[in-house]
């Protein structure tokens, strides 16, 4: 008999419930708009002219003409549908909102962009535009010399402003 009970103690080990831990796995992830094509190679430069007279800039408050140019993005895929331009630069101290420090040479001179609706695009500014039949948009820009304060000396102008796109 004790060869008996035995086997049914051990029995009774192996009928107990199994105790177990759960987890949940969550996997996530997201599909993203695929890039444009920038329609120009390199870097975009806009000239401003070689001719500006100091003169012509003494003034708080004046600039210099405006020189259109254009930024385009050419084949974009199928499900990209917009896009949104971030631009970003060193702003100038003048007007750190609308206005880009001059890197150059000449004096109480800053950078102003805007695009053709006159919207300032200085540090932070953004602009979205919907990608059109043909896969593809058009920022229609423009740039210039500006001076706050007025009182701007001979010497050269440049700046650079970075933009970043995201796609949609």
């Amino acid at each position: 008999m004790k060869k008996i009970t035995v086997l049914i103690v051990t029995a009774s080990l192996f009928t107990l419930p199994v105790l177990a831990n759960t987890t949940t796995i969550n996997i996530t992830g997201k599909v993203v708009a695929s890039p444009c094509s920038l329609s120009q190679e390199g870097a975009l430069s806009v000239d401003l002219g070689q001719s500006l007279q100091a003169k012509d800039l003494e003034t708080a408050g004046t600039g210099s003409t405006w020189v259109p140019f254009t930024l385009g993005l050419v084949s974009c895929p199928t499900g990209t549908t917009s896009v949104k331009a971030t631009f970003s630069g060193t702003p100038d101290t003048s007007d750190a909102t609308r206005l880009y420090k001059n890197s150059g040479t000449a004096g109480n001179i800053a950078l102003e962009l805007q695009d053709n609706k006159n919207t300032p695009l200085g540090n932070g500014s953004t602009l979205t535009g919907t990608i059109d039949t043909s896969h593809a948009y058009t920022y229609n820009l423009k740039a210039r010399a500006f001076t706050a304060q007025g009182g701007t000396t001979p010497g050269t102008i440049a700046s650079e402003v970075m933009v970043a796109f995201t796609y949609n």
